[in-house]
């Protein structure tokens, strides 16, 4: 193997494994949500713009990981929904946890906590497939809070 070809492959490592951590911290750094929304998570902007190829993988993403508890159209009326308590309606007004991007984002990656049936998916998928969630979420639901 020639010296450039060493070179170009310690230079993709290394973007990587940034490109990891950098993932990694934003989604620790958030933490569990907090009723009435955590603070730290509404300062974090979306990073990926709500373009029909957003939002059409962030439906994929939501029926492979969302939808058997949330429903379809994210009524919360899946087949395998808890009964106490149910999942939330994505579609309403209401948010329980937060209304802005990052709440949203850090509920998908790190889940509700306590005795909910929410559990975190940031092992189940990157963070480039949840903030598609989210805009997949923001075109069925309510807008972003300004």
């Amino acid at each position: 193997m020639d010296s450039r070809s060493k070179t170009f492959r310690t230079v993709v490592a290394a973007i990587a494994v940034a490109s990891l951590a950098v993932a990694s911290t934003t989604v620790s750094v958030l933490a569990q949500a907090t009723e009435g929304g955590n603070p730290k998570a509404a300062a974090v902007k979306n990073p990926v713009q709500p373009t029909p190829k957003s939002i059409t993988a962030g439906r994929q993403a939501y029926n492979r990981t969302c939808r058997q508890c949330h429903g379809p159209m994210g009524h919360g009326d899946g087949p395998l929904a808890p009964k106490n308590p149910s999942p939330a309606d994505l579609t309403d007004s209401e948010w329980k946890y937060g209304t802005s991007d990052g709440e949203i984002f850090t509920i998908i990656a790190n889940g509700v906590g306590g005795d909910s049936e929410m559990k975190g998916h940031r092992s189940e998928m990157t963070a480039t497939d949840m903030w598609n969630i989210v805009n997949f979420l923001r075109s069925i639901g309510p807008q972003a809070t300004k």
